[in-house]
Formats: structure tokens, C-alpha cells, sequence
């Protein structure tokens, strides 16, 4: 045989055998080889062999384990969850894999996967050492979520108890930490959280908790050293950075802020965020003639480059904000009049855009951001001012798309998660809200604005529990924030928490600034007069005002403690007193007109008022005061006046125009009503009372589809929100849409609520005919009739057509 035939039937042969392996043969192939290539420490290579394996056998248990341990390795958790789920979605009841994705859940604290994958572990291997780990996380997670003091500790002495049985294991020394920080000696758990840094020395969580427990404990020196420490492991986290610089501050050492900002920037002619933050700090610590010193010298310095231009028109903004407005504008005319695209310029448009908004020309605005997404679509700063308007427009479906854009680019951007949040909120979807309102908090590590937002969302939903832990949260990272504080205080008052609340209010006054001694006062008495000791409040309001640390609220509040305890002669003898020292003081004349009516000297209080409003006509209290009192007085020509004259003076007011509309619409002009609440809700469409008021007038009395498409849109946020008066308007609107089973849920509720609204009666009732319950709509149709009495409206004509309808 000729040797070229002998060589081809030899690889014909070779390649015969070689396609008669099987699947599992090749698999094993590929497993065999990955395993020499991950121990020659090849990672990747054995990867992609074991992503191999999967191309013949999709099933094959020790290539699955291996490639997910590998994606571990490399510090990549998503991929190896990934993998580890598949594995437990092919092999259900292989426990250690279960334990792996629970604790890894812990330490991202997804709670539900944690449960989910921590429960079925427990079950198929209750002895094991880890799986017990993860149920005391669970026990633990459970307890602090509704502040059982009971179950934490019984959950933390099995936690320790498992930590000395194995020292190494994480998720029993995260619950023992989290316990020690919890405690009266917080500091008990800095050689744990120690223990685990030699172990994990980049680990932000421990350090995070160090950091915490450092401020818990007032350890100001190991503070800054620990802020340092973190800023040089975590150089990307701005958090941080303006964590030491507010470190700084607390020190009193301006000048080591100043010289650590600067060294941050660099030279003259580097990035210009650097520059920007030192800019800032000298316009806070040192005012903006300052700032705007520094701005001048920057752009001297970088002359000639697109750097010089950002300068010149943030100088220009600090003119803006001092009042030269007009000079302002004009210069950034000027500087975008010849700027070619770029990412400076487009920062500047945005700078503009949000002058042009302060200065109410919002078309020009809008064109500026218009212009800028233009060139950029992925403009994180555009993006949110156009999700702003979008929200504003009640087109928060597409804010949600625009702000996901933004958020895709910057997704530990707190403002883009605050506006997404307003977005879901606007949709009626309250659940998607508060993640993002939590997220916020997240990645500001509970800065107070957020942590204070998120606590009111969730009180709004009754979580008082929930909402107190955010705010503790953002105490320990914000030691001496007053709003945060108060805040807090707030809850624990309601809750009769004293201790904790006199514990705030010894912090707040040993802080030594107006604000803290203001917040002081207010909380101590509330304590008192909270614990029934009228008499003790009463005394230590006088003791500070006498001592001169009580202003002006002070004595607002002793009078009220006055009043609440039926002394009327008393509350006028103290703010007499109290005149005599602040003549001028409006709250405190408006107080004392007040006292007046309470003592039914009308007369002398419609005296009082009048005089206030011809002294100070711009000030929106005495009208509304005097309003009040003359509707009370049953004096309604007068009270009409007094607003007329309220709404000349002040057309923009918010609770005028309010009080005119509920007026139109008490007189049956429905449409003026209307018009108002339109306008109301375009000067602020945030405004939740607004909204329904508006949505509820439109659903009712406008029959048209596209006056109940707008009604529709509006009233989106009330779906989830327990309120009777939104109940009705989500659930009236539901049923003019055609859903009347959705409309049945909530109306039943509003008319539950609002026992007494004859037209909340009549859209219960008008529910129940149209689902043929004629039994409950004949009672709810009686009802709203009996209760409208004489009132001329149509759906109560409406009400006696359907009661004749059904023999009635």
C-alpha cells in the first residue's frame, strides 16, 4: 500500500474512533483536563474547559462545583450564584451547596434567598455546624426586624456559642458583632471585628463596622485614622472622602480639610472635580467672594482649554446665587455661543439649565437639556432633569426608562434612586419605592436627607419599627445631626421610649450650636409632658426661658402646655410676659389673637388679626387665621373677603388658593374648583392631597374619556396608599374605567372609612349594582341619598334612577 494511503486511512481511522466517543467520554475529557490546568493554577484556561464540559453534559455535578469555586476565587459572586443555583436546580438536596448560597445571600443580605436557599439546608442537614450558622442569621435577621430583645439575645449566645465551636465561621461573627454593637459597650466588638480584618483585610462591611463603632463610641483620634484607612483601600467611594473631610470639621482643623482637598485635586490643570470640591469647601468655610477667588485663579491657569471655561461659569453661578443674575446668564451666553460638543460643555448646559429653572423660564431650560441628550443620550445630569419634568408631566413610565439610562452610568447616584423613586411612587407602586428609597440610603451609608426620607415613607406605611431602625442607622453614621436626631426622637415619643429619647436629648445638648439647644428644649419638654408631668415641663420651659436658652418657640410651647392643661389665665399671663420682651414678634401676636377667640373675645381677636395683616400683608398665617375665625363665627361675607384680600396679596399661596377652591366647590361652581386645583397641582404635582382633590373632582363631575384619562394619570400614586379619601377617588376611577371588581376593593374601605360622604356611599353603591349585588347597592344608595339631604347634584338623581331600577 502506497505510504500517502496507508497515512490517510490511518487518520481517516483515528478520526472514525474519535467521533465514536460518547458524551459523557468527551465531557470527562474536558473535566480531566480542566482539573490539570486548575492545578497549575490556570484558572481561566480550566474555566472555559469545565464551560466545555457543559456542551456534552449539561448535568455533570463536580464540573459545575469546580467552575463555580473558581468564579469565587476570582471574587466574581454573581457568576458563582450563578452556577451554584443551576447546580441546586439539578440536584435539589445537596446541602452544602444549599448552605454556599445562603451564606453567600447573608453577605449580600438578600434576605429572601438567604431564607429560601438557609431553610431547605437546615432541613437536609440540621447537625451541621454552618447550616445552624445560617438558621441563627435567619432567628436574628427576624428579631431585629421586630425589635424582639428576647429573641436577639437568645440568638446571639447561640451565635457565640457556634463562634467558639468554629472560629473561623463569618456568619456566626457577623450576628456576635452585630450584637456587641447593639449593646451598652459597643467597643466589646472592635477585637471581633478585628479578628475578622486580619482574616479579610479588604472587607468594606467589617470596615464599615469598625468605622461604626469607633463613632458609637466617640473615639475621635481612631476615627480619623480608620477614615483614612478606608479612603486609601476604597479610593473610588466619595462617601468616604467626605466622611474624613466632615471629620475634619469635627475636629475644628479647617485647614487640614483644605489641605487634604487640595491634595486630592492635584495641580492646577488636573480633572476639575478636585478643584470643584475645594472650591465648595471655601465657599461653605469661608464665603464665596473667596470661592470665587479660587475660581478666577483656576481658570487663569487653564487658559486656553475647555477646563477655563467651566471655571469662568461656575464663577458666573456663584454671581447668580449672590443676586447679579443678569451678568450671570450673560456669561454663559457667551461661553456656549462658541463651545464646540464636549463632556465641559455639557456640564455647563446643565449649570444653566438649572439657572434658567431658578429663574422660572423652564422652556429654555428644557431646550438646554433637549440639547445636551442631543449629543449625549446617556447625560446622567440630563437625564435626571428631564426625568424631573417627566414625573412633573405624569409621565413617569418614561422617567422610569430615563432614569434606569442614568442609573446604568451611576448606579450609587442617591439623586437618580430618590427621582426613581418619586417615578414608582407616581405609578402607584409603593413596593418598587421604598427599594429604591433603601438603596439610596445603602450607598450614602445613611446620610441624613435620605435616611430622614426613607424613615417617612416608611411611617407613612405604618412601619414604625422599620422606620426607627433607619434612623438609628443613620445616627451612628451621623453622631451629631440634629434633623436626624429629632427625627428619630419623634418615633421613640411616640412609642414611650424614654429613656432613648432623654438620651438624645442630653446628646443634643451638649452639642453647642442653635439648632441643637433649640432641638433640646423642644424634645425635653415633650418628654415630660409625654410622661404626664404637665407640672415638670411647665417648670423647665420657664427655668430655660428665664435662664435665656428659650426662644421665642420655647414660649409658644409653654403656652400650649398651658392650654393643654385647661389654664387659659396662665398661658395669657406667660405670653403677655413674653411681649413685653418681644413686641414685634409675629407668633407671638398671632398666639395672642389666637388666645382671644379661645376666651371668645372674637371682637378682640378679628382686631388682632387685622392689625398683624396690615403689618406684615405678605405673611400667609393671619389670613388664614382670621378666615378660619370668621367661617367659625358664622360671619361668611366677611370670611370671603378676608380671602379675596388674602389671595391679592398673595395669589401664589398654596393653603388661599385651596381654601378658594374648596369655596367653589361647596357653592356647586365645580369647573372655577377645578381650574384652581389645576393650578395648584402644576406648581406642585407632588403634592399627594392635590392630586386626589384634583383626580376626584375630574372623576366625578367630567364625563368625556379624556378628561377620566387624565383623572387616571393623576391618581396612579394612590393605589397602594390606605387612606379612605384616595381609596375612593382610585377605586371611583377604577369603576368608570370598566373594572369594577378592582374598583370594589378599594371603594369598600373608603366607604368604611368615610361613613358619613354621601358621594362615597353612592360609588360603593354604583359598584355594587353594576356586579349585580343588589341587596348592598339598594343600602349604599339609600345611604348617600339620606346623607346629601337637599344637595342638587346629578348622581344623586343618578342614585333614585337605579333605586326605581330595582323596585325601590
Amino acid at each position: 500500500m502506497p505510504h500517502f494511503l496507508r497515512v490517510c486511512l490511518i487518520c481517516l481511522s483515528m478520526a472514525a474512533l474519535s467521533a465514536c466517543k460518547t458524551n459523557e467520554e468527551k465531557a470527562d475529557a474536558f473535566y480531566q483536563s480542566g482539573l490539570e490546568l486548575l492545578e497549575a493554577g490556570d484558572m481561566d484556561r480550566a474555566a472555559i474547559q469545565f464551560l466545555n464540559v457543559f456542551q456534552h453534559d449539561g448535568f455533570h455535578e463536580d464540573a459545575r462545583r469546580k467552575l463555580a469555586e473558581i468564579r469565587l476565587e476570582q471574587g466574581d459572586i454573581g457568576a458563582a450564584y450563578s452556577q451554584y443555583l443551576r447546580l441546586i436546580e439539578q440536584y435539589p438536596d445537596t446541602a452544602d451547596v444549599r448552605i454556599i448560597l445562603a451564606r453567600t445571600a447573608i453577605d449580600i443580605s438578600n434576605w429572601n434567598e438567604a431564607r429560601r436557599h438557609g431553610q431547605a439546608a437546615i432541613a437536609l442537614a440540621p447537625d451541621n455546624a454552618a447550616a445552624q450558622a445560617v438558621a441563627v442569621a435567619l432567628a436574628y435577621r427576624d428579631a431585629t426586624q421586630i425589635n424582639d430583645t428576647t429573641a436577639l439575645a437568645q440568638a446571639a449566645t447561640r451565635a457565640r456559642a457556634l463562634l467558639d465551636a468554629s472560629p473561623d465561621d463569618e456568619v456566626a461573627r457577623r450576628v456576635v458583632i452585630d450584637n456587641l454593637m447593639r449593646s451598652d459597650t459597643p467597643s466589646d466588638a472592635l477585637p471581633e471585628i478585628d479578628h475578622a480584618l486580619a482574616r479579610d483585610p479588604e472587607s468594606y462591611a467589617y470596615h464599615t463596622a469598625r468605622l461604626q463603632v469607633l463613632t458609637q463610641i466617640d473615639d475621635m483620634p481612631n476615627i480619623g485614622q480608620q477614615l483614612r484607612r478606608m479612603v486609601a483601600l476604597f479610593p473610588d467611594d466619595p462617601n468616604l472622602k467626605q466622611a474624613l473631610i466632615g471629620w475634619y470639621f469635627v475636629q475644628d482643623d479647617l485647614a487640614g480639610a483644605e489641605g487634604y482637598l487640595r491634595e486630592l485635586a492635584g495641580v492646577d490643570t488636573a480633572r476639575i472635580d478636585g478643584h470643584i470640591a475645594v472650591v465648595r469647601f471655601l465657599q461653605n468655610t469661608q464665603g464665596p467672594d473667596v470661592a470665587r477667588q479660587e475660581l478666577d485663579r483656576l481658570a487663569a491657569a487653564n487658559a486656553g482649554t475647555p477646563n477655563a471655561d467651566v471655571y469662568i461659569t461656575l464663577a458666573a453661578a456663584l454671581g447668580f446665587e449672590a443676586g447679579d443674575r443678569d451678568a450671570a446668564i450673560a456669561t454663559f451666553e457667551a461661553v456656549l455661543s462658541d463651545a464646540a460638543p464636549s463632556d465641559q460643555t455639557r456640564q455647563i448646559r446643565n449649570t444653566y439649565a438649572r439657572l434658567l429653572i431658578a429663574t422660572g423660564d423652564e422652556a429654555a431650560a428644557r431646550a438646554q437639556v433637549d440639547m445636551i441628550l442631543s449629543e449625549d443620550e446617556t447625560n446622567v445630569d440630563a437625564l435626571k432633569l428631564h426625568a424631573t419634568w417627566l414625573i412633573a408631566d405624569d409621565r413617569a413610565g418614561e422617567a422610569v426608562l430615563a432614569l434606569r439610562q442614568a442609573l446604568s452610568q451611576q448606579p450609587r447616584d442617591a439623586e437618580t434612586l430618590t427621582l426613581m423613586a418619586q417615578a414608582h411612587q407616581r405609578e402607584g407602586n409603593r413596593a418598587l419605592a421604598g427599594e429604591r428609597l433603601a438603596l439610596a440610603v445603602d450607598v450614602t451609608n445613611s446620610a441624613p436627607d435620605e435616611a430622614i426620607r426613607y424613615a417617612n415613607f416608611l411611617l407613612e406605611d405604618g412601619r414604625t419599627a422599620a422606620a426607627r431602625s433607619v434612623l438609628t442607622d443613620a445616627r451612628a453614621a451621623n453622631p451629631n445631626n440634629v434633623a436626624v436626631m429629632t427625627s428619630l426622637a419623634g418615633i421613640l415619643l411616640g412609642e414611650g421610649a424614654w429613656i432613648e429619647a432623654q438620651s438624645i436629648a442630653t446628646t443634643l445638648r451638649a452639642i453647642q450650636t442653635a439648632a441643637a439647644q433649640k432641638a433640646a428644649t423642644s424634645l425635653q419638654a415633650a418628654l415630660l409632658l409625654g410622661q404626664n408631668r404637665i407640672e415638670d415641663s411647665l417648670a423647665f420651659l420657664q427655668a430655660e426661658i428665664e435662664q435665656g436658652n428659650g426662644d421665642v418657640e420655647a414660649v409658644t410651647q409653654l403656652v400650649q402646655i398651658h392650654l393643654l392643661a385647661g389654664n387659659l389665665a396662665s398661658a395669657r399671663s406667660t405670653l403677655n410676659e413674653a411681649l413685653t420682651r418681644f413686641p414685634e414678634d409675629d407668633r407671638l401676636q398671632m398666639l395672642s389673637a389666637s388666645l382671644f377667640a379661645m376666651d371668645s373675645d372674637f371682637e378682640t381677636s378679628e382686631a388682632a388679626f387685622r392689625r398683624i395683616i396690615a403689618a406684615s400683608p405678605q405673611s400667609e398665617a393671619p389670613f388664614l387665621r382670621l378666615y378660619n375665625l370668621l367661617v367659625a363665627t358664622d360671619q361668611p361675607a366677611k370670611a370671603d373677603a378676608v380671602l379675596e384680600a388674602g389671595l391679592d396679596a398673595l395669589p401664589n399661596s398654596l393653603n388661599l388658593r385651596w381654601l378658594s377652591a374648596t369655596r367653589y366647590e361647596e357653592r356647586g361652581d365645580i369647573d372655577a374648583a377645578i381650574a384652581i386645583y389645576e393650578e395648584m397641582y402644576a406648581a406642585n404635582s407632588d403634592a399627594v392631597v392635590i392630586a386626589n382633590n384634583l383626580a376626584s373632582l375630574i372623576a366625578t363631575h367630567k364625563k368625556d374619556d379624556a378628561s377620566l384619562a387624565r383623572a387616571a394619570a393623576i391618581a396612579k400614586r394612590l393605589r397602594d396608599l390606605e387612606v379612605p379619601a384616595f381609596q375612593d377617588t382610585y377605586g371611583w376611577i377604577a369603576y368608570r374605567q370598566g373594572n369594577p371588581e378592582e374598583a370594589l376593593t378599594h371603594l369598600a374601605p373608603a366607604a368604611a372609612g368615610l361613613p358619613d360622604d354621601p358621594l362615597v356611599q353612592y360609588h360603593l353603591g354604583m359598584v355594587y349594582a353594576d356586579l349585580g349585588q343588589t341587596e348592598n347597592a339598594t343600602t349604599h344608595l339609600r345611604r348617600a341619598l339620606m346623607l346629601a339631604g337637599d344637595q342638587s347634584l346629578p348622581q344623586f338623581d343618578i342614585a333614585r334612577t337605579k333605586l326605581n331600577e330595582f323596585g325601590q
